[in-house]
């Protein structure tokens, strides 16, 4: 069965500006939730840490392009990773994604974060974010999603990320989830040392 997240006619995702080439799409997508990262931590800023806020985040960076921005995607997602030698990580089921979410967004909210040392925190949050992400709960935009609710979490707990190391090495931050999100062979010490590093220049 087609995608239905794409155009009938081009493997392209259906967005409101009516790209259909793949290169100009992901320059556009680029651009505008760059503009709209900027002042996403106002927009969700009333909103507790939990599934509705994630929703939200998504609607407000990307809504300007695609009409399911903020909805939760209906379609299992095969992603070829280059890091994990073209495997994909295995995402959450369609049906499984907010249960999935909600318990680590529990999770993230029941840890008392004022008592772990900077190396515990660091490793602890980072694996919590990994398996936010591996959730994946949107048809595109799940990195940039879930690094943006981490920033804004660890600034609510007390343990501020620089977001601009993150946004510098978005590259190696997807990597790192990717690496931190394969079962019984993740790797997280790469995605703990840019939170750790993060943190310290935060």
């Amino acid at each position: 069965m087609r995608d239905p997240y794409l155009w009938p006619d081009a493997d392209v995702l259906r967005n409101s500006l009516g790209i259909k080439d793949a290169e100009r799409l992901e320059a556009a997508e680029a651009d505008i939730a760059a503009v709209k990262l900027l002042t996403v931590d106002g927009a969700v800023a009333a909103l507790p840490f939990d599934f509705s806020r994630l929703l939200a985040i998504h609607k407000h960076v990307f809504g300007d392009l695609f009409e399911w921005a903020g909805s939760v995607g209906t379609i299992p997602i095969v992603k070829g990773e280059r890091i994990l030698g073209g495997d994909t990580v295995r995402y959450s089921p369609p049906g499984g994604i907010q249960r999935d979410a909600e318990r680590i967004l529990r999770e993230m909210n029941g840890t008392d974060w004022s008592v772990l040392d900077i190396h515990e925190t660091a490793e602890k949050f980072a694996k919590l974010t990994a398996a936010l992400w591996q959730a994946h709960p949107f048809r595109e935009g799940n990195t940039r999603t879930a690094i943006t609710f981490a920033a804004q979490f660890a600034e609510a707990r007390g343990f501020r990320m620089d977001k601009s190391l993150l946004k510098e090495r978005a590259a190696y931050v997807r990597d790192a989830l990717a690496k931190g999100s394969d079962g019984q062979y993740s790797e997280y010490e790469y995605l703990v040392k840019i939170f750790r590093d993060a943190i310290l220049r935060g």
